[in-house]
């Protein structure tokens, strides 16, 4: 808010006249009208008095606030959006260039007017003025500079996609470097694109797989995590369908074979089926021990090999196996009741040694 409106609001709260203030200020009426209007400025001598009058401090009465808050951000960008489709973009980079004056400390709000501002140009067409690229490249690079990391880093993003658009490599990859590994737009993706514009094949490659393979294993794992929500809400015939995609993507994307099984088996342990459990088991426990080998596949085979030796299935194993037989663990005493299970176990810890 303006000095100009604080003082008409402080003033109508007060229950005081125009005259009256100006009484106690010992200036005339249309001083005040003046201040009120916007059109001239108390004199500096007068700012203490005209505070206690009005019941406020001096920062409140200059609007020294270096902030806002998320709502008045939202608010603001809103404001934004009804001026372009009312009067076009270019009252609202009049608009937002007005207030970013009055608050140029506030990162996030330059961030965030950049960023309504680059999407109303989308919509609405660019403003009449040339200077409309220029404008949002210095407010993402104010941003960029912010304190506060999540800001920074965005801005970051952004500037990022703008220098990929204009062909300026060297000062994407500068920015690259700047970014945390873990970003909210993922640091690997644009190093991607990064590598793709420039045609550096070689290097895009292992990233590339990499991050297939992080994409694979995320669903993987939600996939799961889904199962368990049906079967927790008795939807078992939802719980077999996520089941046969989990199957079918092991096979798809050269997954170890083992995962194949995890669905089935949960399912299996959710319903005490001790014949189809143990069916389960004989088939999933063996392929644990069956070493994956992502790198034979053309999906994963640019990836920089980790020639540590063991299977983790290897490492993994003697716990599955304790916890089998482990008569406190019940979820597993319809398995213990099946014939030929104690032998199975024993089976699979010979070949564990081996």
């Amino acid at each position: 808010m303006k000095i100009n409106e604080i003082i008409r609001e402080k003033r109508l709260a007060k229950g005081l006249t125009q005259e009256q203030a100006a009484s106690r200020l010992g200036v005339s009426p249309p001083a005040v009208n003046k201040w009120e209007k916007g059109v001239t400025y108390p004199d500096i001598t007068l700012l203490p008095a005209l505070a206690r009058l009005l019941d406020t401090d001096l920062n409140t009465l200059l609007s020294f606030q270096e902030e806002l808050s998320d709502q008045e951000i939202g608010a603001f960008q809103n404001e934004l959006l009804a001026a372009a489709e009312t009067e076009g973009t270019q009252k609202a980079f009049a608009l937002a260039m007005e207030k970013l004056r009055e608050f140029p400390s506030c990162d996030t709000l330059v961030l965030s007017t950049a960023l309504t501002l680059e999407g109303l140009i989308c919509f609405y067409g660019k403003p009449d003025s040339d200077e409309a690229e220029d404008v949002l490249e210095r407010l993402y690079v104010q941003a960029a500079g912010s304190a506060d990391a999540p800001t920074a880093n965005q801005a970051k993003v952004m500037l990022f996609s703008k220098y990929m658009g204009t062909q300026e490599y060297e000062r994407a990859e500068k920015l690259l470097e700047e970014l945390p590994e873990e970003t909210a737009n993922g640091k690997n993706r644009l190093q991607i694109s990064l590598y793709t514009a420039q045609e550096r094949w070689e290097e895009a490659a292992p990233l590339t797989q990499q991050k297939l393979m992080k994409d694979i294993n995320g669903v993987q794992s939600s996939l799961l995590s889904l199962l368990d929500i049906d079967l927790k809400l008795g939807r078992i015939d939802e719980a077999k369908q996520v089941a046969a995609v989990l199957r079918e993507m092991t096979g798809i994307f050269d997954l170890w074979d083992y995962c194949a099984y995890l669905g089935d088996f949960e399912i299996a342990t959710a319903q005490k089926d001790a014949a189809a459990g143990m069916k389960i088991l004989e088939k999933m426990l063996p392929a644990m021990l069956k070493k994956w080998e992502p790198y034979s596949s053309a999906l994963y085979s640019r990836i920089p090999r980790k020639e540590n030796g063991r299977n983790i299935g290897s490492l993994l194993m003697p716990r599955i196996l304790e916890d089998l037989e482990n008569p406190e663990a019940q979820d597993f005493d319809f398995l213990r009741e099946v014939p030929g299970f104690t032998e199975f176990m024993k089976d699979m810890k010979e070949k564990l040694k081996k």
